[in-house]
């Protein structure tokens, strides 16, 4: 049953239910009053302990009390204007989340009414939809993240079990040397995209990283608006310093200043280059990133450090990489294995080859 407390010189009733409460403003100074105004809060006090939005008369100023359910659109429509601080990336992939959810349950269902046996059936809707198990993963992690703000503000009651399904894990997809020997090798592909690539290789950087980042010196300084939110820096070798400071002359004068996504492409550049050399269908630009992580693990460095190098959040993400046979993995890199002994710098040992495969003279177009 809801009871009257005072908050300064206004009433308000508090309507408690399993160790949860929500307070109702009353509008009024005079505690007769209040108790009045109560007396009709605790007639409504199982529809807001459901989550319906109850509008009161001295609310509203209508004469009758209106009842309006949390509906599925108002939670996603409301939970994404909240979300101002979030990547361009991650705000695109929620509301592609949402978009499957609101086609599902529909506009109008309240979201507290939504159950267990429901979101089966939902995952069952993206399944049909073609979905990988990886991909309703991220959904599933976007539909629970919007239950946990609306229970943290009281406008619903609980939260249905949304597991995660099982995805088998696999290996890091990685560019051997000699697929990266055949890329230098291509006579059509423009020699600054071979350096870019080169870059991104030795460095680790995200598709995108390099638009917002700066050099300081001989660093890559990489703010906290990456995907992991860490700033971090990353030191560069003599031979990657002019092609960054080349990529990011073409970013800001030249051809990439033009195009409206520059990320996708170079993602859709490294991928035909792939193609072009016959490389496995399963890799992509981001094996590039984790073609470094292996190079590096080769090479003898320490997964924590690894760790900070590639700006993941928590190390469990970094050990993955460890988690290979690296023996077996070292033999796509037998000139790194054979000239480093697990010393050499990044990139050194194969500069002279790639050189001589595109006729480069300077790093500085």
């Amino acid at each position: 049953m809801a009871k009257i407390r005072q908050r300064g010189d206004n009433w308000v009733s508090r309507v408690r239910w399993n160790k949860q409460e929500k307070y109702i403003a009353l509008h009024t100074k005079s505690k007769v009053e209040a108790e009045m105004r109560n007396a009709l809060v605790n007639k409504y006090e199982l529809e807001i302990i459901n989550g319906m939005d109850v509008v009161f008369p001295w609310i509203s100023k209508d004469t009758n009390v209106q009842i309006k359910p949390f509906t599925v659109e108002e939670a996603c429509s409301s939970w994404m204007k909240k979300r101002k601080e979030i990547r361009n990336n991650t705000r695109i992939i929620n509301q592609k989340s949402l978009d499957y959810f609101i086609s599902f349950f529909g506009k109008n269902k309240p979201i507290d009414n939504i159950s267990n046996s429901i979101i089966i059936e939902f995952i069952d809707f993206l399944e049909s939809k073609g979905l990988k198990p990886s991909s309703i993963n991220i959904h599933l992690r976007t539909i629970k993240t919007m239950f946990r703000y609306w229970l943290k503000m009281e406008k619903v009651n609980k939260i249905p079990l949304i597991e995660q399904l099982k995805v088998k894990k696999k290996e890091p997809i990685y560019i051997t040397d000699e697929e990266f020997q055949k890329i230098a090798s291509l006579e059509w592909l423009d020699s600054f995209y071979k350096r870019i690539f080169l870059l991104y290789r030795d460095t680790g950087m995200r598709l995108r990283e390099p638009v917002f980042s700066s050099l300081d010196g001989s660093w890559i300084d990489i703010p906290s608006q990456s995907k992991s939110g860490i700033e971090r820096n990353i030191e560069l070798e003599d031979y990657l310093k002019p092609i960054f400071i080349e990529y990011k002359d073409w970013l800001t004068e030249g051809y990439g200043s033009t195009l409206n996504d520059v990320g996708d492409h170079i993602s859709k550049m490294f991928k035909k280059t792939l193609n072009s050399i016959g490389a496995d269908d399963n890799k992509h630009f981001h094996s590039l990133r984790h073609t470094f992580a292996v190079r590096s693990l080769i090479k003898g460095l320490s997964i924590y450090n690894l760790k900070l190098l590639m700006g993941h959040s928590s190390v469990t993400t970094t050990e993955v990489y460890s988690n290979m046979n690296l023996k077996r993995v070292a033999q796509h890199f037998p000139k790194l294995v054979d000239k480093s002994q697990y010393s050499t710098k990044i990139g050194e040992w194969d500069m002279d080859l790639w050189d001589k495969a595109n006729g480069i003279t300077s790093y500085v177009a």
